[in-house]
């Protein structure tokens, strides 16, 4: 369609306006272009926000183009494609920018809208996320430059006030950090060597091409592997053609939003939230987004429902408005009860170092106050502690040596708390409460020769101090007569990481530094083989 009819188009639909008369977009054909083709790596732009996840810019703005296709044609648009594919045989049939121009002007549509989502060039972007609008520009000399130079004038008024509207709808419906707008020569350098973008260049109808959000931050990147996450975009989209010809707002409300674990602060996968009393169940998806949405709502009350596997149930109402989107983001703690997954010393320690701290994790991150009030040592022994990986690692150092020979029970009552108020179960039991116990017994003080050195009387392999440990720690193990001795560290899956004594050794008692600076937080095991001794005994490294 010719200027000369798109300007009367306008303004017909900008009699709607003021009349109130516009009740949809019948008449008005959009072309909407999905930016890039094919999963075409010369063509495209590919993330890996996760391991076995794959993010196709081309691919998410082609199902954003499918359904904004559908909500305008609800609106009574008619809407054309510039591409009805995103797999083809031959990169060379995606259409170009100068083909996807020419498709809009020979099906003389009223509006033209790419849709593309931006990328900080940045190789690991943690921060940026913003909406951009960029509107054609008259160029120095263009063809739309009848007088003067023709910079920082919009090629055609109607698609940078629409953009006007765009550009802050797709900013709240994704929630980035601003939203702006732009003429692309002066956007791209102006005087300085400016650009123009060849998707709008040559258009015989107003045109704008939106970058949503940045698909190389992976929060977003994520979320943009969502349909439904795109939906709201899309809608956004809708929305502003609406606003701009003068249509009455969408009767309908969404309610959206995230979920994330109270432990760990991430998003939950294949979440499950239930909106009542429709009975309208959403079903997460495993992209690590946490994101849900019902759209299509009648206005009027409602509660949601979050019923995630694993994870505590909580319903909250909600009013949602005519044409209101409703964010609704929840923390959910989990359900399971927390308990104990590492103890140092254990049951079995009969030989602990006299001079070893205590070391304990929690399956969830503990509310320290309650733990330190239930936590206590017999006999009495006074000392301080640490926390530390976000309250799931605890630390008791002994303010003295311990007694040599001596036993010893610590325990941690079963009414303490998890940072969310979530329940304990320190019996193991699968029931809240119940007391955690540990009874262990100290070792032995070395025997005295007469020449002064230290012969054990029996085989001993001890718990390492530190423990836990970061970097280093040290074994102790007692040889009563002269072996061939071997000591080596394994992972859980029983892969060997060092070797740390391998050969002829007299009787006395060893002193062995493990140094884990180079592996990485977890559980290991060392073993000592010496004769017929054969003994393996557990360690946390915590970095």
């Amino acid at each position: 369609m010719k200027h000369g009819w798109t300007i009367l188009l306008v303004l017909i639909f900008a009699a709607g306006i003021a009349t109130g008369q516009n009740s949809d977009l019948s008449g008005l054909t959009i072309c909407i272009d999905p930016g890039h083709g094919g999963n075409n790596p010369a063509n495209d732009r590919h993330v890996i926000p996760d391991p076995g996840t794959d993010f196709w810019e081309s691919e998410s703005n082609f199902q954003k183009a499918l359904l904004i296709k559908a909500l305008l044609q609800e609106q009574g648009a008619a809407v054309l494609l510039t591409r009805n594919t995103n797999t083809y045989p031959n990169d060379n049939n995606e259409p170009s920018l100068a083909a996807r121009v020419q498709f809009a002007n020979a099906n003389n549509v009223d509006w033209f809208h790419s849709i593309h989502s931006n990328a900080s060039g940045l190789a690991n972007n943690t921060s940026i996320n913003y909406t951009l609008m960029l509107v054609r520009e008259k160029r120095p000399g263009g063809p739309s430059s009848s007088t003067g130079n023709g910079l920082g004038i919009p090629e055609t008024q109607e698609a940078w006030d629409i953009s006007g509207l765009m550009s802050p709808n797709i900013m709240t419906v994704l929630r980035t950090q601003r939203h702006s707008r732009f003429l692309d020569w002066t956007f791209y350098g102006g005087t300085n060597g400016g650009f123009s973008l060849g998707v709008l260049r040559g258009l015989l109808m107003p045109g704008q091409l939106s970058e949503g959000s940045f698909h190389d931050y992976f929060p977003e990147t994520r979320r943009l592997m969502n349909n439904d996450y795109r939906k709201m975009e899309a809608y956004a989209l809708r929305n502003s053609f609406l606003q701009f010809f003068g249509v009455p707002a969408d009767s309908f409300g969404i309610v959206a939003g995230i979920q994330t674990s109270a432990q760990t602060g991430k998003p939950i996968n294949h979440a499950r939230v239930r909106l009542l009393p429709d009975n309208i169940v959403y079903e997460g998806d495993g992209y690590n987004n946490g994101f849900y949405m019902f759209d299509k709502l009648k206005p009027g009350t409602y509660t949601i429902r979050f019923e995630t596997p694993l994870y505590a149930f909580q319903e909250v109402p909600v009013t949602v408005s005519k044409g209101a989107t409703v964010y609704l983001d929840r923390s959910l703690p989990s359900a399971a009860l927390a308990h104990v997954t590492y103890a140092s010393p254990s049951a079995k320690d009969t030989l602990y170092p006299v001079n070893a701290t205590f070391g304990l994790s929690f399956s969830s991150p503990m509310d320290p106050v309650s733990v330190e009030k239930g936590f206590s040592v017999t006999p009495a022994t006074p000392g301080t502690m640490s926390w530390f990986n976000n309250f799931t690692t605890l630390i008791f150092r002994p303010a003295m040596q311990l007694l040599y020979s001596n036993w010893y029970t610590y325990q941690i009552g079963g009414d303490v708390r998890t940072i969310e108020g979530g329940s304990f179960d320190g019996d193991g039991d699968g029931a809240a409460g119940g007391v955690f116990l540990v009874t262990f017994r100290t070792n032995s003080q070395p025997v005295s020769t007469e020449n002064g050195g230290l012969v054990p009387a029996a085989f001993a392999l001890r718990q390492n101090h530190p423990n836990p440990f970061n970097p280093s720690t040290a074994i102790e193990f007692d040889l009563p007569r002269e072996l061939p001795v071997r000591m080596v560290v394994y992972t859980t899956v029983g892969k060997p990481v060092a070797t740390l004594m391998d050969g002829q050794a007299p009787a006395g008692r060893y002193r062995l530094v493990f140094d884990a600076a180079d592996l990485p937080t977890g559980v290991y095991y060392y073993r000592l083989e010496a004769g017929e001794f054969v003994e393996t005994k557990k360690m946390l490294l915590l970095k």
